[in-house]
């Protein structure tokens, strides 16, 4: 491990290290705009040179690509490394006058005007070389080159043909210091573009990415289905470039069993698709969108960073952000969708539309300061503490223009949305030229919420929601013991209530893996092992999972035979195993043959 002095700072690097990493473990800062840690250096740039003493001999050297040395003399802030500096940025400007890192470093040292001309203005590229190497070297892939020479030295592809070698993996933009490569010119195909999730589609991530801000952990994750490496076994740029090594390809996913004492159900929900409404047009209109979508829209950390567009004029840059769109002058929100109707879709009220649909109105009003709102509802339910307040403070301010009736169609018409509608309080038909149309489509629960209920034996509705014991005096416990329900899974719950359940499914765990001892019913199933012959066709019929084996063993530990056997833990006596065993090995305590008997006689004289 070698040792130099870094500004009268002696330092002790690796090996293989550079003078720009020793300069960086010593906290000093050297501006580069050609080195990527990820990158094999060159030293193109020129804008790091530090002046090196060995041997007697002082020079300027490039740092980034200069190796360690032993007995190594840096200074990295004297005058004649300014004088360098500004000389080289100089000539950059006058190529790149419009590349903003270069104009922002060129700030930095006082450089305003470049004293030089060159015929070839107007150009970002600064022939780093980085997109080359990490293309060649990193990727291995070779789909770019340099061309030409002097002034007329370029980044093309290979014969200046477009490539059927690149993989758009994007390296070549991602190290890029000016931001002037696009992958999209250097291929016959057009790059794909992955659809964020969380943000309902709007916009675009990457293949490495975190799921959302609030992610516990908040770490990067790999879609495996849309990398690069996983697809064509190529790329792999993000493991050469991470310094903490975290990238491992081969990881491979890990089920783990654990025994608990209690487990809290919290699945969510999901929105009804509207697109069952084929009237009203949503997956066909852009401008058609549902409250979630525009839930997403209004977030400051959202897609349009919390500016309201129309999606049929979004404007996106090269990454897939969305930059711009038309503002939508008239709002129409629609209530309902999908909730209170028998017939083809949920009958229930879904709770919480007409209260984030005020709230919706309201952020509308506050981001577009003179446009109209209007809401179709049916019936206005805000049960909660001050929610009717808050619904008569958005129609007292105006903020909205409630019509009561339903929404027959809605179909585009000279760049508009039209809605048709009702208002069954004046008994006129009703039509808006709208820019924006939102649906506040019924809470449904999360798929998979049945195959899930069916593994933990608890039970649910016709709608899917899950089945609380008692919807009074047990609204958080389920059937199986142990099992507790909280949030939208037992049904549609605004967040008030959501946290009130939560808290009690909480206490009810904690309450029950605390003790080492707890009471249970008495009336539970007992099996009879001298009768028992182990067909075990009371397992399948128990809705609790209560039963299970048993091994019989004699005293020096032989297996005699294996019996069934109940968990008094789990049973809760409702005696469908005592009616399926056919050798009438199971009986309910407190319910006997003998006992009923006993009742009977006792009745008759």
């Amino acid at each position: 491990m070698p040792t130099l002095t870094v500004n009268r700072q002696e330092i002790e690097v690796a090996d293989g290290a550079t003078v720009l990493d020793a300069a960086k473990a010593c906290g000093l800062e050297i501006p580069t705009l050609c080195h990527h840690r990820g990158v094999p250096s060159a030293g193109a740039c020129r804008i790091c040179v530090v002046e090196a003493t060995s041997r007697g001999r002082t020079r300027l050297i490039a740092s980034c690509a200069y190796p360690a040395e032993e007995g190594l003399v840096v200074q990295t802030e004297s005058e004649r490394i300014k004088r360098s500096r500004k000389m080289t940025l100089e000539l950059l400007l006058a190529r790149c006058p419009e590349s903003e890192r270069i104009q922002e470093m060129a700030r930095e040292l006082g450089v305003d005007t470049p004293r030089f001309k060159t015929e070839n203005r107007n150009q970002k590229c600064i022939m780093c070389g980085l997109c080359v190497r990490v293309c060649n070297q990193v990727i291995g892939v070779g789909a770019v080159c340099f061309s030409g020479r002097g002034q007329t030295r370029e980044v093309v592809t290979p014969y200046k043909e477009l490539s059927d070698v690149c993989i758009g993996c994007g390296a070549c933009a991602v190290v890029c210091p000016t931001g002037c490569i696009d992958p999209a010119e250097f291929r016959d195909k057009l790059l794909e573009r992955i659809p964020n999730e969380f943000n309902c589609g709007f916009d675009s991530r990457r293949s490495i990415y975190v799921p959302f801000p609030q992610a516990v952990p908040n770490k990067p994750v790999i879609d495996r289905e849309n990398c690069i490496h996983f697809r064509t076994g190529g790329c792999g740029a993000c493991a050469q470039i991470c310094p903490a090594g975290a990238i491992d390809y081969e990881a491979e996913d890990e089920f783990t069993e654990e025994k608990v004492g209690a487990i809290v159900v919290t699945t969510g929900y999901q929105l009804y698709n509207p697109a069952a409404y084929e009237e009203y047009g949503y997956g066909r209109y852009p401008d058609v969108v549902t409250s979630l979508e525009f839930e997403r829209m209004v977030s400051a950390s959202g897609p349009t960073g919390g500016n309201v567009y129309r999606p049929s004029t979004f404007e996106y840059d090269d990454d897939g952000k969305i930059v711009g769109g038309e503002k939508p002058m008239v709002c129409v929100f629609v209530k309902c969708v999908g909730s209170r109707e028998e017939v083809k879709h949920k009958p229930y009220c879904s709770n919480i539309c007409c209260m984030y649909t005020a709230k919706h109105t309201m952020l509308y009003e506050h981001k577009v300061h003179d446009g109209q709102a209007f809401v179709f509802y049916m019936d206005v339910r805000a049960p909660g503490k001050n929610y009717e307040q808050f619904v008569r403070r958005v129609a007292k301010e105006k903020t909205a223009t409630y019509i009561r009736g339903r929404v027959a169609k809605i179909f585009p018409r000279n760049g508009k949305m039209v809605v048709w509608g009702a208002d069954t309080l004046s008994g006129n038909q009703v039509e808006i030229d709208a820019d924006l149309v939102v649906l506040a489509a019924a809470v449904v629960p999360s798929s998979g919420a049945v195959d899930l209920a069916q593994k933990l034996r608890i039970g649910y509705d016709e709608h899917e929601f899950f089945n609380e014991a008692h919807p009074k005096l047990r609204p958080v416990e389920t059937n199986t013991a142990g099992i507790f329900l909280a949030g939208a899974c037992q049904a549609p719950r605004d967040i008030p209530e959501t946290v009130a359940q939560a808290s009690g499914a909480a206490a009810k765990a904690l309450g029950l893996v605390v003790r080492d001892e707890y009471e249970r019913e008495p009336i539970v199933a007992c099996v009879d092992e001298n009768t028992c012959n182990a067909c075990f066709n009371c397992e399948p019929v128990c809705a609790y999972g209560a039963i299970g084996e048993k091994e019989i063993r004699d005293r020096k530990g032989n297996l005699v035979k294996i019996v069934a056997e109940v968990n008094p833990g789990l049973c809760q006596g409702c005696g469908a195993c005592a009616v399926t065993c056919r050798s009438n090995s199971i009986e309910v305590e407190g319910f006997t043959d003998a006992e009923l008997y006993a009742e009977i006689d006792a009745l008759v004289p």
